[in-house]
């Protein structure tokens, strides 16, 4: 993907995430593919101006749906990815602060069961995600998205056709390095 440390640290741990989350990450409805298709939206999101943290939203993208255990109703893999973010963070291979881990545990942990949230980081991870429902047959529901770039109908189009032709991990990461 790229030679700057910070790829190579990206790399490494997608590839990992991968490994140990390969259940998951064969997932056609919530694997790789699609964990490359939240980080370019939330990508997307930050570009149209949200005031989110990217290196939370990156990782956010990569892990929410990393632990989960089919792709049938699973209420519990937030809480799962929240616990793996944490145990990723206490080997030394998530650079986040204490407070960016904070936030992207709270993001991942709930992001299937809260509604919306004013915290602009989580709001951010939380759209990137509902923003890809319709990979699933979900009409994406403007009651639910805490953004305004994410209430944008052009976002919303555009969104819808990005499961069909997901980004690479270079392409959808270099907004969010």
């Amino acid at each position: 993907m790229s030679r700057h440390p910070a790829g190579q640290r990206a790399d490494a741990l997608i590839d990992l995430v991968r490994a140990e989350c390969a259940h998951a990450a064969a997932s056609h409805l919530h694997g790789d593919g699609h964990w490359r298709c939240v980080a370019a939206t939330g990508a997307r999101l930050i570009e149209a101006g949200e005031p989110a943290d990217p290196a939370v939203v990156r990782h956010f993208a990569l892990l929410h749906d990393c632990r989960r255990l089919d792709d049938g109703e699973d209420p519990e893999h937030g809480p799962r990815a929240a616990a793996y973010a944490r145990r990723l963070a206490e080997r030394g291979l998530l650079a986040l602060s204490d407070e960016q881990l904070d936030l992207l545990v709270r993001a991942c942990r709930d992001h299937t069961g809260a509604t919306t949230t004013t915290d602009p980081t989580i709001g951010v991870c939380w759209d990137a995600d509902r923003l890809n429902l319709p990979r699933v047959g979900i009409t994406v529901d403007p009651a639910y998205l805490s953004t305004l770039a994410a209430l944008d109908e052009g976002t919303i189009a555009w969104a819808a056709t990005l499961h069909a032709h997901p980004p690479t991990w270079a392409e959808a990461l270099r907004q969010l390095a």
